[in-house]
């Protein structure tokens, strides 16, 4: 379980802002943003019905309707519907998320590594970061918020290179310590070769993601 604050979007800088307190339960979505769109509350949903409130673990979840959430990551924009689960014990929330999504972001886990990886791998001035994705993708990302992103992941560039060796069971560390910051990022970005599937991955084992340094 992911604790976060509840959010709405802000378009320009591509954040959700925090409102008020719920969980949000990142799964494996299957599919890719469109199709999912397109099944809407059709969408099979995995069912929480089963589970105890993570809140105060007093009473199982009740289903509470839907809600909508503006998504931007490559190939697709729009809104996608969010299952969204209940305590009648404590009145708390707990929401689904595929995966292709990124908690607390408007872009997606694809948009944001994707021009990261411009950035750092192609190694690309930002101007020109930004310039080339929007080219290749058709997703408009500023220049301010690569620079957010670079803050993020570079914050986070340990725990996610000793979570990915754990992950891979890699004999050496994929990166260490003394290394240049830049080029840490760099090498792993360079070794992350699914990063839905990955960010899923690292998730699950440390309750964080690509830009967020500290478990939420």
């Amino acid at each position: 379980m992911l604790f976060l604050l509840q959010f709405r979007a802000d378009e320009k800088c591509g954040i959700i802002r925090a409102e008020v307190v719920k969980i949000q339960q990142i799964f494996d979505a299957g599919c890719n943003p469109a199709l999912y769109q397109m099944q809407g509350k059709t969408y099979d949903f995995p069912d929480m019905t089963q589970e105890l409130c993570p809140h105060c673990k007093a009473d199982y979840l009740k289903k509470h309707g839907f809600y909508e959430r503006y998504l931007i990551t490559v190939g697709f924009e729009g809104e996608i519907t969010i299952r969204r689960y209940c305590c009648h014990e404590c009145r708390k929330t707990v929401s689904l998320l595929p995966s292709f999504c990124h908690p607390m972001r408007t872009y997606g886990i694809l948009a944001i590594f994707g021009v990261l990886k411009e950035f750092y791998v192609k190694m690309s001035a930002a101007c020109l970061a930004v310039a080339r994705f929007l080219a290749a993708t058709g997703v408009e990302i500023t220049r301010q918020l690569l620079r957010h992103y670079r803050r993020r992941i570079e914050q986070n560039s340990n725990s996610l290179a000793m979570t990915v060796t754990g992950i891979y069971a890699l004999k050496e560390p994929l990166i260490t310590t003394t290394t240049n910051m830049r080029r840490k990022v760099r090498q792993l970005l360079s070794f992350i070769k699914c990063p839905q599937d990955d960010s899923l991955k690292i998730f699950k084992q440390t309750r964080t993601t690509y830009l967020t340094p500290q478990p939420i």
